[in-house]
């Protein structure tokens, strides 16, 4: 082979792989298209449960003067009017990966690592029972049966009264994050348990 034969496929070469790149090695994009097409990650769920009673306003209770005469025509009624009821909201822990940059990806192949630095945990109310559940009925004598309309109204309180709880106590949020937190590990080491020989850190942005 003369020297020009051998200079002229070395100029092929070379324009080869400035239209190809290596196609070598690219973990690292390969592992960031898989995580970031996972788009919204729920990675734990809670269950908020709230109790609630229906029975007759007491007339230290009434407001008005239509509360007032009510509670005057049940103190006099013969008999007693009680309701229980729980109701139930489900709260959710997310990341969403959509939001992952190719920088929050990095392999350290000398100290054998994948980190990914996540998006913050959100988290948002992902649902709630359709109806409420009877714990406890007792209506007897002369007293009324708890009717739909009460119920409902029951209901919408009871939703009302743990929305506004969760958002005075950073309790729920805080056990939902770190439960998160925990699961977000054990996904990412499953989902990438084919990258023998490396350990996954999986960081959270604030």
């Amino acid at each position: 082979m003369n020297v020009l034969k051998v200079f002229a496929i070395f100029l092929v070469t070379a324009a080869f792989s400035m239209v190809f790149p290596s196609c070598g090695d690219d973990t690292q994009g390969r592992i960031y298209s898989e995580v970031r097409s996972v788009n919204k990650l729920q990675l734990s769920r809670m269950t908020i449960s709230k109790l609630a009673t229906i029975n007759d306003l007491r007339l230290d209770e009434a407001e008005n003067i239509k509360q007032t005469i009510a509670a005057l025509g049940d103190a006099v009624k013969v008999g007693s009017r009680v309701g229980a009821y729980s109701y139930d909201t489900y709260m959710t822990a997310f990341v969403d990966l959509s939001a992952l940059g190719p920088q929050d990806v990095r392999i350290d192949k000398e100290a054998g690592t994948i980190t990914i630095d996540l998006p913050p945990i959100q988290t948002e109310f992902s649902g709630r029972d359709m109806g409420i559940k009877e714990v406890h009925y007792r209506v007897t004598g002369l007293r009324s049966q708890i009717d739909a309309r009460e119920r409902a109204e029951i209901k919408e309180r009871m939703n009302a009264a743990i929305k506004k709880e969760v958002e005075e106590k950073p309790f729920f949020r805080d056990r939902l994050v770190n439960s998160a937190r925990s699961k977000a590990q054990m996904f990412f080491s499953s989902l990438l348990s084919g990258e023998e020989g490396y350990k996954v850190i999986v960081n959270f942005k604030n």
